[in-house]
């Protein structure tokens, strides 16, 4: 349900000094308008940093290595809470000094994770065709990942875990939503997502993973190339649907959009398949819908 996660707390009474008796790495920058002290150590999987400046922890973990020493394992709730727990404890630990309670702890980062016993390959060429909002799609052999327009910061991601993983694995279908709670709005079912650890739950996680979902249009069968002139053509008339699935059918020899077409004619294209309620498109015959349960 959860992989990586970066949390953050304001710790009183830790001084640089005494972490670099402590074993942590002290690191001074200076520029023009000021001089910065970070310090860094990894105690038991948990990275872990300190702004001497501004007093600021924070703790960052893959939360299936730390329960399972795997990353390739998908966790419940229940073990996801146990590691976050983990994560506060080994900051306590690697500091010397005792740290707010869990709940007064901040999310700065989380990646959701839902997976399915199914082959992604199928589900990764369809998804080349598909859009999420204020992003553009970026296709590899075993991989989809949606960057956000501004920063190239990966939002989401459609890939195969075996693949990554070099080894099999029983959920080899991965979709990861990746979430910096503080530098975006994320709204799950009309409702702000706040920072704090105590607004992050199972139920909160569901959602934002079904909500994506939907917005891939995994929630629904994906239809084929072959079975879409119907509805492209009553969407958008004759002449510009019968167009639309002609790129489609090239789109379907070449595996993805043909490489000589622009990034604004794909917008277009993309554009167009959504105003016909098509968001994904198989290359292999039509697929069934996925869902978060």
């Amino acid at each position: 349900m959860l992989d990586t996660v970066r949390l953050s707390v304001s710790a009183e009474g830790v001084k640089a000094g005494d972490l670099f008796k402590r074993g942590w790495t002290v690191v001074t920058s200076r520029n023009v308008h000021r001089v910065d002290v970070w310090a860094h150590c990894v105690m038991e999987g948990v990275r872990l940093a300190y702004g001497a400046g501004f007093g600021w922890m924070t703790g960052e973990a893959s939360l299936p290595v730390l329960v399972a020493g795997d990353n390739s394992v998908l966790l419940d709730w229940g073990q996801c809470q146990k590691a976050l727990d983990f994560i506060r404890d080994a900051a306590g630990e690697a500091v010397g000094v005792k740290l707010p309670a869990l709940d007064d702890w901040r999310v700065t980062r989380f990646d959701a994770v839902w997976a399915w016993p199914v082959s992604p390959a199928p589900y990764i060429g369809a998804l080349r065709f598909a859009r999420l909002p204020r992003t553009q799609a970026r296709g590899y052999s075993t991989s989809v990942d949606w960057v956000t327009c501004r920063g190239h910061r990966i939002r989401a991601r459609f890939y195969d875990k075996g693949a990554e993983a070099k080894h099999a694995v029983d959920l080899p279908a991965r979709l990861e939503r990746q979430v910096r709670p503080r530098r975006e709005t994320v709204r799950i079912d009309g409702e702000r997502l706040a920072c704090g650890v105590r607004d992050l739950g199972a139920s909160s996680v569901k959602g934002l993973l079904a909500g994506t979902l939907a917005d891939l249009g995994l929630d629904k069968p994906i239809p084929s190339v072959l079975g879409l002139k119907g509805r492209l053509v009553q969407a958008h008339g004759k002449r510009r649907g019968a167009n639309l699935f002609r790129v489609l059918l090239e789109a379907r020899a070449f595996g993805g959009w043909p490489g000589d077409v622009s990034r604004q004619t794909v917008a277009r294209y993309q554009r167009q398949l959504r105003q016909a309620d098509v968001r994904a498109v198989s290359l292999d015959g039509e697929l069934q819908a996925l869902a978060v349960g």
